[in-house]
């Protein structure tokens, strides 16, 4: 009797853990359908994640006089929200990937321009500058991904070694 008991529990577990594998591949399949439509380039700055338009208006370079090899790319972004509702963004979804493929964060140890972060409303944009304390190269990527919302948007930084 205790035998027919595990046995109906058994199957019972199993039951629900393929209809827990088919729910999570069918919305798996879903998510990977929309992230296709995710990102379009408005012009040839402005990229756009689900109704978050971000430009790379410039970039420039600062020398670090204590550390040989590195350097600070500077860059400078707008967010607008062309979405109906609010949306909070974080400079930790930035980061510069430099020639050998690391990835840096941003670095608050120099002084920027204007602050990006926190709530932007419908129809606003906000505009700033961000550090990356890289080492010394000629090509880096800047990539925003969009955690939440499955998007990625990258941009070439090409700077001149003179």
């Amino acid at each position: 009797m205790m035998k027919g008991k595990v046995f109906v529990l058994f199957g019972l577990g199993m039951f629900l853990v393929l209809l827990v594998g088919l729910y999570v591949l069918s919305n798996g399949n879903l998510e990977m359908s929309q992230a296709k439509e995710v990102i379009k380039e408005t012009d040839d700055t402005g990229r756009e994640v689900k109704g978050i338009k971000i430009a790379l208006n410039d970039f420039y370079l600062e020398s670090v006089a204590e550390e040989q090899g590195k350097q600070f790319v500077i860059v400078d972004l707008s967010f607008t929200n062309n979405r109906e509702t609010v949306y909070e963004f974080s400079t930790f979804n930035l980061t510069l990937i430099d020639e050998e493929g690391f990835a840096h964060s941003m670095n608050s140890s120099i002084e920027t321009k204007g602050i990006l972060g926190g709530q932007l409303h419908p129809g606003r944009t906000n505009r700033g500058e961000i550090a990356f304390l890289v080492p010394v190269a000629s090509q880096y990527e800047l990539v925003y991904t969009d955690h939440l919302r499955t998007g990625q948007v990258t941009w070439q930084v090409s700077v001149d070694k003179e």
